[in-house]
């Protein structure tokens, strides 16, 4: 994908960055047969060459690297949302060539208009993927959002209503609504079982950054690849070690580690051990209720939406996303380096620009 957006006008950074990578692994590989001190040489040459890109000279929001980032970013747990995006702008640049419109970055406006158009006429879902790959790959080359025109957002939102998503953008769970969360489960929650599993789920999907589906399943009977195990969670008396599913083939499995926290009241290790010592040894999802039955996304939104409402919040305002959105803006908040939320978060992460 990073190829074929590095041809389009407007991205010449990207463009350079591939065509100085390239340049720079074929001289090192052919230089063969020489001695230790012409390899040593060698090495400082390709160390320099390979550093004009860490030392850009424009600041760019992935970061002083924004190649490597990308080019990390593109092997990310989250590899089937890539390929829709790549789709996506296959998609794109498809129509923009058959419409005979001219090729430009930042996209113009009357072009993300047709294509929202055109493409509608298809596939609502598929349409709102595809305009989220180019809002998503315009702001990550540096060049604004196409989306953020008026005519253009109000279109979005039509076709967002067709299927049937009424909200935009969803509220996130932090560490002060997480502590009141926490409180209203015992009311909630129709016994100390539960409790304890609720507390776990929660905790654990704020401080891990977990997305909804590796922790809760689609419906009963329908576990998807990504979906936590009990064999893949180690319990110490100090820590807790996920073994992720969602990477791609040849690459080591992801492993997010939780440490004891300050705050026993929301520490993710002791909530996730007082659940696994009332769960069953039985293998599979998690977390399940007491019968075994994994949680469910239906269920988890249920006890999410009845603690809210107790609390008094608007529980429209909330979704399954709202935990790892949580996570990204809370450490944001704390001043954590943007390359690290970025990995963090296993998803590009466009930072606004400090006035």
């Amino acid at each position: 994908m990073l190829a074929l957006l590095a041809q389009e006008p407007g991205v010449e950074w990207l463009k350079l960055s591939l065509a100085g990578q390239a340049a720079v692994a074929l001289p090192c590989s052919r230089r063969r047969g020489r001695t230790t001190a012409e390899r040593l040489s060698g090495s400082r040459e390709c160390g320099a060459a390979a550093g004009g890109e860490a030392r850009s000279p424009q600041k760019h929001s992935l970061g002083p690297q924004p190649l490597k980032t990308l080019l990390l970013l593109e092997c990310s747990g989250d590899i089937r949302l890539w390929q829709a995006y790549l789709e996506g702008l296959k998609k794109f640049l498809a129509f923009r060539k058959d419409m005979g419109m001219p090729a430009a970055w930042p996209i113009p406006q009357d072009q993300v208009r047709g294509f929202l158009a055109v493409e509608s006429l298809y596939s609502c879902s598929k349409t709102l993927t595809y305009v989220a790959a180019l809002s998503y790959l315009s702001r990550l080359s540096g060049n604004p959002d196409p989306l953020e025109d008026a005519i253009t957002r109000c279109m979005v939102m039509g076709l967002r209503r067709q299927v049937g998503i009424l909200r935009e953008r969803y509220a996130p769970i932090t560490i002060e609504v997480l502590r009141s969360l926490l409180g209203a489960l015992e009311s909630v929650c129709v016994s100390h079982y539960e409790c304890l599993l609720f507390r776990a789920l929660f905790t654990v999907a704020l401080f891990g950054a977990l997305r909804i589906g590796e922790v809760v399943a689609k419906h009963r009977n329908v576990l998807q690849p990504e979906l936590l195990y009990l064999r893949d969670v180690q319990v110490t008396e100090s820590r807790v070690v996920f073994h992720l599913h969602n990477s791609p083939l040849g690459q080591e499995r992801p492993i997010i580690s939780l440490a004891l926290s300050g705050e026993p009241w929301v520490c993710p290790v002791l909530a996730l051990r007082s659940y696994v010592a009332v769960r069953s040894r039985l293998e599979g999802p998690l977390f399940v209720h007491r019968d075994d039955v994994p949680v469910t996304k239906r269920g988890f939104l249920t006890v999410l939406r009845w603690a809210l409402k107790l609390l008094g919040l608007p529980p429209e305002q909330y979704g399954v996303h709202s935990f790892w959105l949580g996570t990204i803006i809370t450490a944001a908040r704390c001043g954590h380096p943007r390359e690290d939320i970025t990995r963090l978060a296993r998803w590009p992460c466009v930072f606004p620009e400090k006035s």
